[in-house]
């Protein structure tokens, strides 16, 4: 990873703007990474649609430190078949041999093109484009994101001979890396295939299970309940945000139970916050008389955990006063993108 100044920022956004449109008519529709008007989720939408055909042999590849091992001089040859004004490949010559500073000593590099730039997405599509075109060529039905690619097949055979023929590809005539140890052929009727955070199984597309622990753990983070704050602020400053975002990528697959789960255990976490923050139970009484609870009123240890579950608790902060509140569920961007599911 690396972080250019701000002057080197422009420069690299300039040269982008130049050598970006060329390179773009030429790329080809399995490419979707960082690429304009492509996303994550038309990847997606294709290998689903692949599985769905019966491709179900899949090639789930992963190429070792892909942006630390590209050849500088063979990008620069294949950048050099579409433009050939010297200065520009000069310019971007000099990106990728400017080397790096670690811990304060200098170092040169002759491969790589560092993560962090803002050309560097453009270098990575380039670099692949050759697997892109071979594999196209051949008729493989092959979706790339950056340096994550699959390619689906029709038999355990075809997948394994196709296997092969993409590792002798990368290495032999790109000079990269297969880790041999994370590509693998996964047969999507009996195992999942996990790409850009979904898990693919049996037709359905949902978050995977490392996706959903980020989303708990990152989650828990923001809603720590040991602080005392004002529960509209930290709804609108700091959860929010991350929920559309999260929400926003992942409600795209099938089935809203999970979202739904989250929804509730977020306004779980929230309740407990605003206990603390109350610190005395005659706070919560306040609030209970005013909406006009009829019970006992409760003694509860405003710090406990299991308070927040209590029935009191819930008169006093019901859904409805989230809502108020602004919350954003992850229920509703699901049922606003799939109303027909809702």
């Amino acid at each position: 990873m690396g972080i250019p100044t701000v002057g080197d920022r422009v420069v690299q956004a300039a040269a982008r703007r130049i050598i970006e449109p060329i390179f773009e008519g030429i790329f080809l529709d399995c490419s979707y990474g960082f690429r304009p008007g492509r996303s994550a989720h038309m990847a997606l939408e294709k290998i689903g649609k692949d599985l769905m055909d019966g491709y179900t042999y899949v090639i789930d590849a992963d190429l070792k430190s892909y942006f630390d091992t590209i050849p500088h001089e063979k990008l620069i040859d294949a950048i050099r078949e579409e433009v050939v004004d010297g200065s520009v490949l000069e310019l971007i010559r000099s990106f990728l041999k400017a080397g790096v500073m670690d811990n304060g000593s200098f170092h040169l590099n002759d491969v790589g093109t560092m993560q962090g730039g803002v050309i560097s997405p453009l270098l990575a599509n380039i670099y692949l484009h050759p697997l892109d075109k071979v594999m196209t060529e051949r008729g493989q039905r092959i979706t790339r994101y950056a340096d994550d690619f699959v390619v689906c097949c029709k038999t355990q055979k075809g997948a394994e001979r196709v296997l092969k023929s993409v590792v002798r590809f990368l290495e032999q005539e790109l000079g990269l890396k297969v880790h041999p140890e994370k590509t693998k052929i996964v047969n999507n009727r009996e195992e999942p295939l996990i790409f850009l955070g979904y898990e693919f199984r049996q037709g359905w597309m949902m978050p995977s299970d490392k996706a959903k622990k980020k989303f708990k753990e990152r989650t828990k983070e923001i809603t720590r309940r040991n602080q005392t704050v004002n529960l509209e602020t930290l709804i609108k400053k700091k959860l929010n945000p991350y929920l559309r975002g999260w929400g926003n990528y992942f409600v795209r697959g099938q089935g809203i139970k999970f979202f739904k789960e989250m929804d509730s255990w977020i306004r779980r976490r929230l309740r407990a916050i605003q206990l603390r923050s109350w610190r005395k139970p005659r706070k919560l009484h306040r609030v209970l008389r005013r909406n006009k609870y009829k019970g006992e009123l409760p003694k509860l240890r405003m710090t406990a955990w299991r308070s927040s579950m209590s029935m009191p608790v819930h008169v006093a902060m019901p859904n409805a006063w989230f809502e108020e509140l602004g919350l954003c569920e992850l229920a509703n961007l699901y049922n606003e993108l799939h109303p027909q599911r809702g």
